[in-house]
C-alpha cells in the first residue's frame, strides 16, 4: 500500500535553503541533496513505520549522505512531512503549533 505525502510550507522553504547552501558548497551537490530527499520520500510512501519515533508521534528519516532529517507523523494513509532539520538542531524546540 502506498501512503500519500503531505508537506508543510516549512518543509518546502527549508528544502530550498538546504539545496541552495549545498550547491554553494560544491556545484552539483544541491541536486544530490534533492535526490537523497526524494529517495527517503519514496521510502516513506512505502513504509512510514520503518523509522523510529524521536518525540511522541513524530518520526525521523535521515537523509543519506547529508546531515538532515525529515520529521513526519502518520495518520491513516497520510504521512505529514512536518519539517526538515539539520541534525544539530533540537526538534523539541519546534513551535508548539506544528
Amino acid at each position: 500500500m502506498a501512503y500519500r505525502l503531505k508537506f508543510s510550507i516549512r518543509v518546502l522553504r527549508e528544502t530550498g535553503k538546504a539545496q541552495e547552501w549545498s550547491e554553494l558548497q560544491s556545484p552539483g551537490l544541491g541536486e544530490e541533496f534533492i535526490a537523497a530527499m526524494e529517495l527517503q520520500l519514496k521510502r516513506l510512501e512505502q513504509a512510514p513505520l520503518l523509522y523510529a519515533e524521536v518525540i511522541p508521534n513524530v518520526r525521523r528519516a535521515l537523509l543519506p549522505r547529508f546531515l538532515y532529517g525529515l520529521f513526519y507523523a502518520g495518520r491513516g494513509d497520510l504521512v505529514h512531512i512536518l519539517a526538515m532539520l539539520h541534525n544539530a538542531r533540537n526538534p523539541s524546540r519546534w513551535p508548539k503549533n506544528r
